[in-house]
């Protein structure tokens, strides 16, 4: 059986790989020439234990080929990127559809499409459906959702649940045997309205939760508490389970599904609210910033600020939607004297970070800690100290940081108790 995967990407070229590993003869369909290209030197941007590995295999097994056009296959499986659309707030939706389009020009009787890429509720029926009707041939069409956590997706493409939901019964059974070839998790059968809202749900639950946690510590700040030791007591309580706060929400899914979700939904209040709330984060970091650098009787237009952090999850090189950069930016508004720096991410938007924390902290007034890398956990700050500005101040937006450190200013997110020296 022949299989075409549809975008080159995140998702879409390890799904290649995988189904090559598991004896599909597949072939992998890019419009970008460069993505293509490197493929086939086996080089991507893609930096995921196993992978690089799995990749090698399935190019040197020949049962994996990549090209920049459509191929006929039996099975099509679209992984193309569904971004949001800045100004309006709506699902972007372009790719999704030339790739649909191009599927349709080689579609054949009894051929299966499969979306993983995620979409609001009712796309599959309302816009892929009425693409493939006009071939007048008979086809199947399911939606599966994809399901990986960054720096695990490999094992998690493998190991996961996941959901299977067709436009009728048959093309949810013809679905659910493809992934039955290397999926050791449970298929769960659906229609594709409901598995394109169950992927939804899952990333808008992660979104509502965290800004819960944001809210709450902006609330322990006002009220001297700590949070962090508030939550850790709250989930001792079997059906608790409070995320953690932090500068913000970052990384390409919490960022935008649950407005793909909403879309449409006017009466929306949790989840619009929640977004807000998360989107304001990085501006309370600058504000906390600014109130830090007064106190010690600073301008900040002469200070120097080190941002360590612009991946927006811990120990991966993913700085998509970058809570880093953001703050970068507001604080660019005040002073050119602001550093990133990153033990993992090479580059973003305009910006190389620096690669050495102590390159990177020399001579800083402020060091605004935003990503929870383990590299950032052992640092030894007191022996940093004299790489530093005159009382420099720590501001620990990811709780890393459990004793103050001596010749600091230590603030943490979401600790209200008065910061020492």
């Amino acid at each position: 059986m022949k299989i075409c995967v549809v975008g080159l990407g995140y998702i879409g070229l390890p799904t290649a790989a995988i189904l090559a590993k598991a004896g599909f003869e597949v072939y992998g369909y890019d419009v970008n020439d460069l993505t293509i290209s490197s493929i086939r030197n086996a080089k991507t941007t893609i930096e995921e234990p196993g992978f690089e590995d799995l990749l090698t295999e399935a190019l040197s097994s020949k049962r994996l080929h990549v090209g920049n056009s459509i191929e006929r296959s039996e099975v099509y499986i679209v992984a193309v990127s569904t971004s949001l659309d800045p100004r309006s707030k709506k699902a972007d939706l372009g790719p999704l559809t030339k790739a649909v389009r191009d599927i349709a020009s080689v579609l054949t009787e009894g051929d299966l499409v499969i979306i993983e890429s995620t979409v609001p509720p009712g796309t599959t029926t309302g816009l892929i459906k009425p693409i493939l009707d006009a071939k007048k041939k008979r086809y199947f069409l399911a939606f599966c959702p994809e399901r990986v956590l960054p720096g695990n997706l490999v094992h998690e493409m493998v190991n996961n649940n996941r959901i299977i939901g067709g436009i009728d019964e048959e093309s949810t059974k013809k679905a659910k045997a493809i992934y039955h070839k290397f999926c050791k998790g449970q298929l769960i059968e659906t229609d594709a309205l409901t598995a394109e809202l169950a992927k939804l749900f899952e990333n808008t639950y992660r979104t509502v939760n965290i800004a819960l946690a944001n809210e709450i510590a902006l609330l322990a700040e006002g009220l001297g508490g700590d949070v962090w030791d508030a939550i850790d007591l709250a989930n001792s309580h079997p059906r608790v389970y409070i995320h953690q706060p932090g500068p913000g929400v970052g990384g390409y899914c919490l960022t935008k599904d649950p407005y793909f979700l909403i879309e449409g939904f006017r009466d929306s209040k949790i989840i619009r609210e929640a977004l807000r709330i998360n989107s304001k984060m990085p501006e309370h970091v600058v504000k906390t910033v600014r109130e830090a650098l007064s106190a010690v009787k600073k301008d900040i237009k002469g200070s120097k600020i080190a941002i360590l952090g612009v991946a927006y999850k811990g120990n991966v090189a993913d700085p998509r939607e970058s809570q880093g950069y953001c703050i970068y930016s507001l604080l660019k508004k005040f002073t050119d004297d602001v550093v990133l720096q990153d033990p993992y991410v090479k580059e973003y938007m305009d910006i190389r970070p620096v690669k050495v924390v102590n390159e990177a902290i020399k001579g800083a007034d402020v060091v605004i800690l935003v990503t929870e890398h383990d590299d950032y956990k052992k640092i030894d700050w007191e022996s940093m100290h004299k790489k530093l500005g005159k009382d420099p101040v720590l501001i620990d937006t990811r709780n890393l940081i459990k004793v103050r450190p001596k010749g600091y200013i230590l603030i943490r997110l979401g600790h209200g108790r008065k910061a020492r020296r």
